[in-house]
């Protein structure tokens, strides 16, 4: 599901609301006229609510939306009733960019073919010919092509980390153990390292020894223990690790200090089979706490109970997350 369609989603929710204001019609207004992509992406939201899109008969003939859900779209409603036929539809809504999304928030479609891949929620501990190891974060994918004088890894997308083995070629020298990223490389200089492939960007941390990184234009830099950097594709720039554990997914963890709250939720989302939505005000809230990524629903709650925030699940496909309501 791409940008646009996410925010037509979130527009929708909102307008819906008791709490739209003039204002907010205004700046859908605006954020309507900005590019055509958002008329289309608001026409296809629309479309759903509005039983136009015939995409919804063929969700209900291939049984992927619940019949109560798909019914409930599949004709105009009036808008006192519009929010509970969308608590009851939601699903089919999610789908309608294209049959394929819900089965790709399970199991994403582009790492299918990958020679190593997880779904959602899973994490999977891969012992290679070598004797080296990989661990790969929910969502995430990676091909091993080794080869005589070489041991390459190319991570697809999400995350790993390498427990990298001594190995050498047939002459006796050392054969490199490199991870290959969007933006560059990162080649082992030693034994562990996590490489997590971010949109426009790379973060790699170093658990011990040390590795080398290069840039797509050629920039190196070599990164030591305890070190954290991002890989764009000129640049490197470091990173504080002591305010998030970069590799404590390894561990089912998400530990922040005086971290975003939206930074919660973005380690949370590879754990949840439905969209999470976050509103700006709620995902600056500064967060502390360490958190399991395998109970994505405790964590939501612990956040509610903690921080001025609300969880509203639309349905099992949509969850919002939104400043608290001042009390009346």
């Amino acid at each position: 599901m791409d940008g646009a369609m996410e925010q037509a989603i979130d527009w929708m929710v909102k307008l819906d609301s008791d709490r739209a204001t003039d204002k907010d019609r205004q700046l859908f207004s605006s954020w309507l006229a900005q590019e055509p992509a958002h008329e289309r992406a608001w026409a296809v939201v629309q479309g759903h609510v509005n039983g136009l899109n015939p995409a919804i008969d063929r969700l209900r003939d291939a049984g992927m939306a619940a019949k109560a859900g798909v019914q409930a779209l599949a004709a105009p409603v009036p808008s006192a009733s519009r929010r509970r036929a969308l608590q009851g539809g939601v699903a089919a809504l999610l789908v309608s960019a294209t049959a394929g999304w819900l089965v790709s928030r399970q199991v994403p479609l582009r790492s299918l073919v990958a020679d190593l891949r997880t779904g959602t929620g899973e994490r999977r501990r891969e012992r290679l010919a070598d004797g080296s190891e990989i661990t790969l974060d929910a969502r995430s994918a990676a091909d091993i092509l080794y080869g005589d004088s070489h041991r390459l890894v190319w991570l697809r997308q999400g995350a790993l980390i390498a427990d990298v083995a001594a190995s050498a070629d047939r002459s006796g020298a050392p054969r490199p153990f490199v991870v290959r990223c969007a933006e560059g490389m990162v080649e082992a200089l030693g034994t562990r390292f996590m490489v997590r492939q971010e949109s426009g960007r790379t973060l790699v941390h170093v658990m011990a020894h040390s590795v080398r990184l290069t840039t797509l234009s050629g920039t190196q830099r070599i990164l030591q223990e305890g070190d954290t950097a991002y890989v764009g594709n000129t640049d490197i720039t470091p990173a504080d690790a002591s305010l998030m554990a970069p590799a404590a997914w390894g561990e089912g963890l998400v530990q922040v200090r005086d971290q975003p709250l939206g930074a919660v939720v973005d380690a949370l989302r590879p754990y949840t089979a439905g969209l999470i939505r976050v509103s700006p005000g709620a995902a600056r809230l500064r967060v502390f706490g360490v958190f399991p990524l395998d109970r994505p629903e405790q964590v939501l709650q612990d956040l509610v109970d903690t921080q001025p925030v609300s969880v509203t699940h639309w349905s099992p496909w949509l969850t919002l997350v939104d400043l608290r309501a001042p009390a009346s």
